[in-house]
């Protein structure tokens, strides 16, 4: 078929051709001066064909001759070259074929989207679940570790209170014995001074010695009180080592208004919210918690981060050798750096009475 439209085309568009030079002919012979409209042409292509036919034609007729043949030849040209042809049968098959594929695959797509969105959907419920969860254990934990460190503070507030009454108690009695005797002997020592010059010597001598009873009593006294925590649960963060004002204001953005409430947090939440990493919240944490156990000052805090201890159930679990033996080695390299001073480094008492502490 399109060979078949293609010849129709070529020859078409010949006559047209043809019919265009008879007529610019036409239109060239009617210029020249000595024709007029009542003459007589004969073409010399076809001539004789048009004499034969309607015998000798006039240049005027033959000039409408030859433009309505040239439109004529003109539009069946276009007539042929743009006329509609019938569609190829295997051309639409394909079509159709090329249609039903898509609207399956049109329907995979959907499902797949489909499948996809509710896969999306149940993953985020799914981790809503578990925040909320996660959440939930949190502020429970929280909330346990308030309770446990109340009822800490209430222990050692009650020890404290009944061993102050104690030694009060045993301090009134032995002061009232020591001062007793101390009557007793400047009653000695005023009989002895006015007997003698060498009375008066021994008199010194014995108020010296009362001196040193005081200074020793002084002591005694010391021993006997029970020592303080250097922080409190209700104490404001800017107490610990190394929170300054802008990171305790921070830290109260978070809702962290205090001590306790700063180590039950969350270290990774302070990471996020503020400019310090979890690592160095999880320092402080464990700082605060362990300047909690009486006794304990910030040099034996950063002792004990340094050998393991971050927590004060960590402390009270230590075995007491173990744990001075680590303490002695941090403490050589810490003298030796020149962190620390000689009398600064903890004894073995020390130690024990830290993992006491931290058992209470």
């Amino acid at each position: 078929m399109p060979v078949k439209r293609g010849v129709a085309v070529w020859i078409s568009g010949f006559l047209t051709f043809l019919a265009a030079l008879s007529l610019i002919a036409v239109v060239i012979y009617w210029t020249r001066a000595d024709v007029g409209p009542n003459s007589i042409l004969r073409p010399y292509l076809v001539g004789d064909l048009l004499s034969s036919l309607i015998g000798d034609s006039r240049v005027e007729t033959y000039f409408w001759i030859s433009l309505t043949a040239t439109f004529i030849f003109l539009g069946l040209t276009c007539i042929i070259a743009y006329r509609k042809l019938p569609p190829d049968p295997e051309i639409v098959k394909m079509f159709v074929k090329v249609g039903g594929n898509l609207a399956a695959l049109r329907k995979i797509q959907e499902a797949s989207a489909t499948e996809l969105a509710g896969s999306i959907e149940n993953s985020r419920k799914t981790s809503q679940d578990l925040f909320t969860k996660v959440n939930t254990n949190l502020e429970d934990a929280k909330k346990e570790t308030l309770a446990v460190l109340e009822k800490q503070e209430k222990t050692i507030q009650k020890a404290h209170r009944d061993m102050v009454s104690t030694v009060e108690t045993k301090v009134g009695e032995t002061r009232e014995e020591m001062l007793g005797v101390l009557k007793k002997q400047e009653t000695t020592v005023r009989e002895v001074g006015n007997l003698s010059k060498r009375g008066a010597a021994t008199l010194k001598e014995q108020r010296a010695e009362l001196e040193n009873i005081k200074i020793k009593l002084g002591k005694i006294e010391e021993k006997l009180m029970p020592p303080q925590p250097k922080l409190k649960s209700q104490d404001s963060p800017e107490e610990v080592k190394g929170i300054g004002p802008r990171l305790g204001e921070d830290l109260r953005a978070l809702g962290i208004t205090n001590v306790g409430e700063l180590i039950t947090a969350d270290p990774t939440l302070i990471d996020e919210k503020t400019r310090v990493s979890r690592d160095m919240a999880e320092r402080l944490q464990a700082t605060a918690q362990l300047l909690m156990v009486p006794s304990i000052d910030e040099t034996d805090v950063e002792l004990l981060i340094e050998a393991g201890i971050t927590s004060r159930k960590e402390l009270a679990d230590q075995d007491l050798v173990q744990l001075s033996r680590r303490i002695r080695e941090i403490a050589k390299t810490y003298l030796k750096e020149g962190k620390i001073s000689k009398d600064e480094s903890p004894t073995i008492e020390e130690i024990s009475s830290w993992i006491r502490m931290a058992r209470y």
